[in-house]
Formats: C-alpha cells, structure tokens, sequence
C-alpha cells in the first residue's frame, strides 16, 4: 500500500503547487507587464511489477507526479492609453532594461509604468516605481527635465529595447523583473523595434483560463486526497483480518 499512499501524496503536494500558480496569475490580472506562469509535470519512477518468482510483467506501477518547472509566458498582453508621458509600452518581443541604483544589478521587465524620480544630485531620472533607474541603448541612465521631457531626443536616450536569443530560465525578481542566466546569453539590442510613449501593457493572464485550470486543480487535488482515504481504509481492513 506504500506506492498508492506516495503516489496519491505526489500528486496532491503537485495540484497543490498548481493551485499557488493560478492564484498568482490571477492576483496579477491588473499588473502591467505581468507574465503568466505555468507549471510543467513530469512523471516519477516507474518500476514493473513482478510476479513472487521474480519475473518481470508487463505491467508498469508509477510514483506519481512533481512539477519539475514553471515556465514564464513571455507573449505581449494587450496595451492601455494612460497618457502619461513617462509611461512606454514595447511593441513587439523585448525589454526594458532597469538597473538597482544601490547594487548596480541589470534587471529586464516589460512593465513600462515608469515614474519621474529625483536623486541626491538634483537631477531627474526615470526610474520604475521602485526606483530602480530606467536605462538607454548605452546601459545610461535617462535624465529628464523637471515636467516629464526627455533631456534629448527619443532616439537617443529614451527607453531601449532589448532581447535574448533565448528567454527560457530567467529568474523572476519580483516587482515584474527578471534576471538573465548564462544560458540566455548576452542582451541584444533591438533598434528596429518600437516604444510607444503614453501607454502600458497589461498583464497576459487570461482570467477565464486560469479559472479553468483552478477548478481542474481544485478536482484533482480533492481526488488525490480522495485515493489517501481509500489506501488508509484498505491498509486497515487488511491489519484487521490479519488480526
């Protein structure tokens, strides 16, 4: 009875995993740039069951179920007018690189709702609502005149684009950002694609599917526990006939 109580645990601690996903999305249906996260299966040990003189059959016995990763879904959600002038959407595949003005670390996000931020030197720079600084092509940061204004022109020093060759496997940072692994490689620039100024991507989480993945977790959790109940009830019957 061990393998049905292990595989029934498998796969209620996955649904469970499963159920913290789809209520992260859906907590984020209203964050800009927001990614929606899935999980991915993968099934555990198969072993073949033997008959007592040690011959294998053909029947094969599974231990159940783990998430082995969550994926990102990195598809552009749609884009809001906001008119303000420090808010930039990306048309097309990329992102905006961002750095932490205290350690200096590089972060990569989509969410464009940047604000207008004054340092210790007087001058105005954009940064996200964190504070982390918005950069140019060049890895600069970007100053601003004190209504908005980019100091010079678009082209020069607004907002970049920039892309991986692949995006797989980036660490999430919170607050909308991510970090690259040595696997996606170095950051590409993307002249060619556009930033449109007055506008935000919203979140790529469709609400409708993730209340349909909830209520699948939500079943198969229910019967996972269900199969518990069922091994703990036969383990009993047994102990109780061999008494």
């Amino acid at each position: 009875m061990d393998i049905s109580f292990y595989t029934a645990g498998t796969g209620a601690k996955s649904q469970q995993k499963k159920l913290d996903v789809v209520a992260n999305n859906l907590a984020n249906v209203n964050t800009y740039g927001y990614k929606a996260q899935k999980e991915m299966f993968v099934d555990l040990l198969y072993s073949n069951v033997r008959e007592p003189e040690t011959t294998d059959t053909q029947l094969r016995v599974g231990s159940g179920v783990r998430i082995e990763t969550t994926d990102v879904d990195h598809r552009p959600g749609g884009y809001n007018a906001t008119d303000n002038q420090t808010d930039f959407a990306i048309n097309g595949n990329g992102f905006f690189a961002v750095k932490n003005p205290r350690t200096n670390e590089i972060f990569y996000t989509r969410d464009g709702s940047f604000k207008q931020s004054r340092f210790q030197d007087g001058k105005f720079y954009l940064t996200t609502s964190n504070g982390e600084l918005v950069l140019d092509r060049n890895f600069e940061k970007i100053e601003l005149l004190p209504k908005g204004t980019l100091a010079s022109e678009f082209a020069k020093n607004g907002p970049a684009v920039f892309d991986f060759a692949i995006k797989d496997g980036m660490l999430r940072k919170g607050d909308n950002l991510f970090s690259p692994v040595p696997k996606n490689g170095a950051p590409i620039y993307k002249p060619n694609v556009t930033v449109t100024r007055g506008y935000v991507e919203a979140s790529n989480v469709d609400a409708g599917n993730e209340m349909v993945r909830m209520i699948e977790a939500q079943r198969a959790y229910s019967m996972s526990l269900k199969m518990i109940q069922t091994s703990n009830e036969i383990e009993q019957t047994i102990e109780s006939l061999r008494g």
